[in-house]
């Protein structure tokens, strides 16, 4: 590649993108001024854009709904000297939302999904050249937490290896990328797959700060271990058994340790509309007889699911499908 001029032509405008030629297209952007015509997205733009499906869904927003967009978003279009429903529809672009999306960047997200660690890398070099031409933090932060960081786990992965009905779902979002896209079936799928994984990633990292990175079910809150998967954020009303809106919903989630993560999901223990946590009967007769067990859901055990002062209560149409399809007792009332 020897240079970005004019309208990206391959998939190597975005993959093979050095901090020289980054710093060439900051160079052009940061001398834009407003025009009634809008330039075509260079690979730091779209980079970038790619970068912002990991804090927000793209298909949330629009039109007269923009202005409740992240704040990120909002940041990124006063730089690039765009409107904010353009850096949307950017996103749209990538993710093969939009039938005019150019086949490069959808081929780049789809590159995105078969090998992740690409992305800390170029993104840090975009961060690198965006600060190489002073482009400082309160212009353009680093929304990610990545700078300098080589590697990027997606969080709640787990969850999704556990649900069945992942196949149908994937089947049914990849035929309408098809007819949009008039790409194969393979890579439908594999945008398909990689945008239900990054929702779960959203999801996840949106229900832990939620709960400040605690426990909701007995307080252990090991911030400063992030990324060693001692606390676990997953769905109150199963992903297999919700619509596409209730999947990505906060409020359908409850941050846990690994040990009442499970107790959960399997039943063992539920919560009820008042926040009050309930052990299954089979629970309390282990918590008599078997050894251990009391230490984890004996007194450890609050007797109300912890939400802290700045986080909202789980929904209670989500606690009451807990109750009614996965604990393993009767909630009295």
């Amino acid at each position: 590649m020897a240079g970005y001029v004019g309208s990206v032509r391959s998939l190597s405008d975005y993959l093979d993108l050095t901090v020289e030629h980054a710093r060439s297209q900051w160079s052009q952007i940061l001398r834009r001024r407003p025009k009634p015509r809008q330039e075509p997205f260079t690979p730091v733009e779209a980079i970038l854009c790619y970068g912002l499906f990991f804090v927000m869904d793209p298909h949330r927003y629009g039109g007269g709904s923009m202005h409740r967009a992240p704040k990120i978003l909002h940041d990124l279009a006063e730089l690039f000297v765009r409107p904010p429903g353009s850096v949307n529809n950017e996103m749209m672009n990538l993710d093969g939302s939009r039938k005019n999306a150019g086949a490069h960047e959808w081929r780049f997200f789809i590159e995105m999904a078969a090998d992740p660690d690409q992305f800390p890398h170029l993104y840090n070099r975009v961060l690198s050249a965006a600060r190489d031409m002073g482009v400082e933090e309160d212009r353009l932060p680093d929304f990610l937490a990545l700078e300098s960081v080589t590697s990027f786990d997606l969080l709640g992965q787990e969850e999704l290896a556990r649900q069945q009905s992942l196949d149908a779902v994937l089947e049914v979002k990849a035929a309408k990328r098809r007819l949009r896209l008039l790409a194969d079936e393979e890579e439908t799928t594999r945008i398909a797959e990689h945008e239900i994984r990054i929702g779960q990633h959203r999801f996840a990292g949106q229900v832990l700060e939620n709960f400040a990175h605690s426990c909701g079910f007995c307080g252990f809150a090991p911030r400063s271990l992030p990324g060693n998967k001692l606390l676990v954020a997953s769905h109150i009303k199963p992903w297999a058994a919700c619509d596409d809106k209730e999947r990505l919903d906060f409020r359908n989630g409850v941050a846990a340790c690994p040990t009442h993560d499970a107790a959960f999901d399997t039943g063992l223990i539920t919560v009820n509309g008042g926040l009050r946590v309930h052990r299954a009967p089979k629970l309390e007769v282990s918590s008599r007889a078997d050894p251990g067990v009391d230490q984890y859901f004996g007194q450890v055990l609050k007797p109300k699911l912890i939400v802290p002062k700045r986080g909202q209560r789980p929904g209670d149409s989500y606690l009451e499908w807990h109750q009614e399809h996965v604990f393993q007792g009767v909630v009295e009332i």
